[in-house]
């Protein structure tokens, strides 16, 4: 700072400052002061005219020049004789301003120069809150979108995930109204909005939250024609579409032409690929991503054993717990799970709770979904007692049975027939305040079906409908299925009508349930006008439907009714299969119309509908009750034409035939075909065989054949058409 001075008691003390009477009190000369200052300055003055003076430069000049003249004019009037003081009172004048100081005029100085003007204060950041409260009460989608990409570009702004969810219904709108990813970046620029490479990022992750993956698929193919090249970010999320979407031809080319993947990169592709359970592409995705340097984190790790423990084989999940041990990743209870769980399929349940004491030795809790596979492979081998102590060491280590377990438990108690027990694990739940699933009530229903306890089964409808259990539809088809079969055909009635009041829409399981509990109330024709009003004008009813009432209207003896709505059926373009045809033909045998049968049979083949061995069976018994050898040999000979085997009831069905038709070589010939095949005659042929008068047959261990007989026949030629 430059030296300035309030008073005399802030003189300068410096020998080049002072005056005339310092110098002579500190006995100094003044030629000599003078004589040290004068060549200083002057090389001072040559340095600053040789150097370009700077604006600040010659402020400092100026300031120089200005207290060399103050300093003077303060020498001056010191050494100026002071006047008398009859001179001062004389004249009542007005005394002069005292001279202003040093600091005061170096004030003044600089305060009459230009300052620069202060920078304009930060604009305040947006926040969620204003962002949300904007991009809500905005009337026009692309200005809410444009704005949110505005705020985007705010230096140290970043949106949060609910950001992005509110903005989605917006731009959607948007995005369906104008079509196409490029006219969506033109309508942004036409507002204003700069379209830049975070544009398309930001673009990419709304819609991608979206759901709207066309759109995401377009705007990656556009940023190459907007100048720009997709980084990490924007390849991974369109890998992550093109795999949630199927498209794995898609998603390997794009995996194929990222050429510096990162983790999250191959993360993606192990997360949907174990979920699809294709284990061979995991295996080669998962050593892909260890070349590249990139270990997996625990939770793909974690997909990997889940998707090896279903879909691979053990020696491979062995390598896994080897590669974890090795790479230093601590097992969690899902890789352990996994290792118990393959092991309890492959039966081996003494290793599977060796691996369990193994999970707790490692410091490793294990949870009720570890339990589970273990408690259902004991149970399932009948080892009831080990189940029970398996149950109780959970039970004492804290480990609370979930609904899961209660449902396997349940389930594999009534498999065994053991009813009671399936009853008491249900009260159970009951008790412990869990509440039941669909599954569990299911579950209950078929238990109810085979106990003691069937007149409780009524009570089932009133616990799902009128209660807070979660229930569906499978729930609700296995309830109306366990009161049909056990004899409560009006409750299923009002079962499914409680379900229709309730806007459970039924599907094919439920009318073939409906029907079958018409039929057992004698009310046929209920059921009839029930499946033309609603069944046959069901689109999403499946053949199983319309077989179910051909089934039932042949047991009534109404073939030609069956017939009827079978070509119904066939106008109104349904779903059927050959086991409707087959039944149709069973009841038109039934009742000797021959014609008819086999005009059906030729209309079946017209529709392209493929004929099995059951319908070729149901054609040959009834052809062979007409004694037409000339049909039969041409239904055998189709039959070998459409590659369809013979099996034991078209064998046997051709032994009688022939037997009764007194060709006794042709069916002998034809019993040692079906011994060669390993097809073993009915108790009907062997009996009708040996019954013939004048032949003896005798089967010995089911592989020799002999026929004693007196005459033959010249009926090779059936033999030849009905070989396999």
């Amino acid at each position: 700072m430059f030296p300035c001075w309030a008073g005399p008691a802030s003189r300068p003390t410096s020998r080049h400052h002072l005056g005339c009477r310092q110098l002579k009190a500190l006995k100094v000369k003044p030629q000599f002061c003078l004589a040290w200052t004068a060549p200083a300055r002057l090389n001072l003055r040559r340095r600053r005219a040789a150097a370009k003076p700077s604006a600040l430069e010659h402020r400092v000049v100026a300031f120089h020049q200005l207290l060399r003249r103050l300093r003077l004019q303060c020498q001056r009037r010191r050494l100026r004789p002071r006047p008398p003081a009859c001179m001062l009172h004389a004249a009542r004048r007005r005394t002069p301003p005292p001279p202003l100081l040093p600091a005061a005029l170096a004030a003044a100085f600089f305060a009459s120069k230009p300052r620069p003007p202060p920078p304009p204060p930060p604009s305040p950041l947006p926040t969620p809150r204003i962002v949300d409260a904007a991009v809500s009460r905005c009337p026009s989608d692309a200005l809410a979108l444009s704005f949110f990409l505005w705020c985007a570009r705010r230096p140290g702004y970043f949106h949060p995930p609910s950001s992005f969810d509110r903005l989605l219904p917006a731009a959607a709108r948007l995005a369906d109204r104008l079509g196409t990813a490029s006219a969506l970046l033109r309508e942004l620029q036409g507002l204003g909005c700069p379209i830049k490479a975070q544009t398309f990022l930001l673009l990419l992750r709304l819609y991608w939250r979206g759901g709207l993956y066309p759109l995401v698929l377009e705007l990656f193919e556009q940023m190459p024609l907007w100048g720009f090249q997709p980084n990490a970010f924007a390849r991974n999320v369109v890998l992550e579409v093109l795999l949630r979407t199927g498209h794995l031809a898609e998603a390997d080319s794009c995996l194929r032409d990222n050429l510096s993947p990162n983790y999250l990169t191959f993360a993606i592709v192990l997360t949907h690929l174990c979920k699809s359970g294709d284990w061979s592409r995991v295996r080669c995705c998962f050593v892909e991503m260890l070349r590249h340097g990139f270990l997996p984190g625990t939770a793909s790790l974690t997909d990997v054993f889940a998707c090896c423990s279903k879909a691979g084989t053990m020696s491979e999940l062995l390598q896994l717990l080897s590669f974890a041990h090795v790479s230093g990743c601590q097992l969690n209870s899902a890789m352990w799970t996994c290792l118990i769980a393959r092991l309890c399929c492959e039966k081996r349940l003494d290793d599977a709770y060796t691996m369990l004491a193994k999970m707790l030795g490692s410091g490793c809790s294990p949870t009720a979904i570890t339990y589970t596979p273990l408690l259902k492979g004991f149970l399932q081998a009948g080892m009831y007692d080990v189940a029970g102590e398996l149950m109780g060491s959970m039970v004492s280590a804290g480990c609370s049975p979930d609904i899961v377990m209660y449902n396997v438990m349940m389930d594999s108690m009534t498999k065994a027939g053991r009813y009671d027990d399936a009853l008491g694990i249900y009260m159970q739940i009951h008790g412990s305040q869990i509440k039941p699933d669909a599954y569990t009530l299911s579950t209950l229903a078929r238990v109810l079906q085979f106990s003691y306890c069937r007149s409780l089964l009524p009570r089932i409808p009133r616990l799902i409908l009128h209660s807070d259990a979660s229930y569906d539809l499978v729930a609700c088809n296995s309830v109306l299925s366990a009161l049909c079969k056990s004899g409560f055909p009006s409750e299923a009635i009002e079962f499914y009508l409680d379900m229709i009041e309730l806007n459970i829409r039924p599907d094919s399981y439920t009318y073939v349930g409906l029907l079958h509990s018409l039929c057992q109330s004698d009310m046929v024709n209920h059921a009839i006008n029930f499946y033309r009003s609603t069944a046959l004008r069901d689109p999403e009813s499946d053949p199983y439907v319309h077989a179910t009432v051909l089934c039932i209207l042949v047991r009534q003896g109404r073939n030609l009714m069956a017939l009827r709505i079978l070509r119904e059926a066939v106008r109104e373009n349904c779903a059927l299969d050959a086991v409707c045809y087959t039944i149709v033909l069973h009841g038109l045998f039934q009742v000797r119309l021959v014609e008819e049968a086999c005009r059906l049979f030729d209309q079946m083949k017209q529709l392209g509908m493929a004929s099995n061995t059951c319908t070729y069976n149901v054609m040959l018994r009834g052809l062979c009750r007409t004694r037409d050898i000339h049909a039969v040999k041409q239904l055998l000979t189709e039959m070998e034409c459409a590659d369809v085997e013979m099996d034991s009831i078209s064998f046997n069905t051709l032994v009688v035939f022939l037997l009764k038709s007194r060709l006794i070589d042709s069916a002998a010939a034809m019993i040692r075909e079906m011994l060669n095949l390993g097809i073993k005659p009915s108790t009907k042929t062997c009996s009708l065989l040996s019954q013939s008068i004048g032949y003896k047959f005798t089967l010995e261990d089911n592989t020799r054949t002999t026929v004693e007989s007196d005459g033959s026949d010249s009926s090779s030629d059936l033999l030849v058409c009905s070989a396999s």
